[in-house]
């Protein structure tokens, strides 16, 4: 399991979403684009939940 690590511009403490692997895998390649076009980007959760994130709330994201 991973972590998504999101630091909104409304708000001083972080958001952490845990996210497979997969998902992981597959978002890290784009997360820079992703925040910087501000994207609304569906994200699957490890028990089956979808969360969306609207990434132009997003300043900083990360993996841990």
């Amino acid at each position: 399991m991973s972590r998504l690590v999101l630091f909104l511009a409304a708000n001083p403490n972080p958001i952490t979403l845990t996210v497979t692997d997969e998902t992981r895998d597959d978002l890290a390649p784009r997360l820079t684009q992703i925040v910087r076009n501000g994207h609304t980007q569906p994200i699957a959760g490890p028990d089956g939940r979808e969360y969306v994130v609207n990434f132009s709330n997003v300043v900083v994201a990360h993996f841990e």
